[in-house]
């Protein structure tokens, strides 16, 4: 795929993205999260005390994978540096992308403020390399 291709992948409907990150123990940790694409990066918010959050406190590198549930497949992987933020602005920032793209029934502030109130953090991928390909299977 071209950039502009899985820039549009990515953007598409509602997909989940799965992120892989490495435990403290050095096990993988694969699960999924809701996601933007803002500018050049990929954000999504963090629950406090979460798994995510302790692996990403302890090391910065992060995958995430994309992909359709039906033929022809597609898929986009990220491989990136992960920065977590408790900046409020950028949690609303995030959490109302977030809003927006997955939940459009429920006003994007409500969620935002939300996400600030229960102690989310924001973390944005610096992406590294991109593995896309369409037409698969």
């Amino acid at each position: 795929m071209t950039e502009n291709e899985w820039r549009s992948f990515a953007t598409a409907g509602t997909k989940l993205a799965h992120i892989a990150l490495v435990r403290p123990d050095g096990r993988p940790h694969v699960t999924p999260v809701c996601f933007i694409l803002d500018g050049d990066e990929f954000a999504f918010a963090l629950s406090p005390g979460s798994v995510k959050g302790k692996s990403l406190a302890r090391d910065t590198r992060i995958a995430l994978c994309l992909s359709d549930e039906r033929q022809p497949y597609s898929f986009v992987t990220i491989e990136g540096e992960a920065q977590v933020s408790s900046d409020v602005d950028q949690i609303k920032h995030v959490a109302a992308g977030i809003a927006n793209r997955y939940y459009p029934s429920q006003p994007a502030e409500e969620l935002a403020e939300s996400f600030v109130q229960a102690g989310f953090t924001a973390v944005r991928i610096s992406i590294t390399n991109v593995v896309a390909r369409s037409g698969l299977g």
